[in-house]
């Protein structure tokens, strides 16, 4: 169902809710979390963890998704298509890069 509302608002007058760009939807959102969250790193757990990063693979927002996940300092999960050990490589290389 599309339905177009007017909204009005005290600093841009009225607004169409038609007008409004749709935003591109994160693949992860309609995965159970604990996918991205493996317990180990081992076994099922990569396996597990390569799952994920498939996910990861297909969305459109992976790569605010990875530079969100780094600005916070994300310690556990698959953020970005990354993993946590990944994830510290890549502030270990920017840190050394930086520091040159």
């Amino acid at each position: 169902m599309n339905r177009t509302s007017i909204v009005r608002t005290p600093y841009y007058g009225a607004v169409t809710t038609a007008a409004a760009p749709e935003r591109p939807r994160a693949a992860c959102a309609s995965e159970d979390p604990e996918l991205f969250f493996p317990i180990g790193d081992s076994g099922p757990a990569l396996i597990q963890e390569e799952e994920a990063k498939a996910v990861c693979r297909r969305c459109p927002l992976m790569e605010s998704c990875l530079q969100g996940a780094l600005e916070r300092g994300e310690a556990a999960g698959v953020w970005g298509g990354l993993s946590e050990k990944a994830r510290r490589s890549l502030k270990r290389r920017a840190a050394r890069q930086r520091a040159a």
